[in-house]
């Protein structure tokens, strides 16, 4: 799925199954919006 570019965080596409999620990525220093296809989304709280 990544490879296609069908997995991206944030609205940016993913380019490798190895990229690492970082302090930068969070929206509101908080969250990470994931989003699998055109439908589906998640949204994960960083503690």
């Amino acid at each position: 799925m990544i490879q296609a570019g069908a997995v991206s965080i944030n609205k940016d596409k993913c380019e490798s199954a190895e990229q690492t999620i970082n302090k930068d990525n969070l929206l509101n220093d908080k969250y990470i919006l994931i989003q699998k296809g055109k439908k589906n989304y998640f949204i994960i709280k960083i503690k």
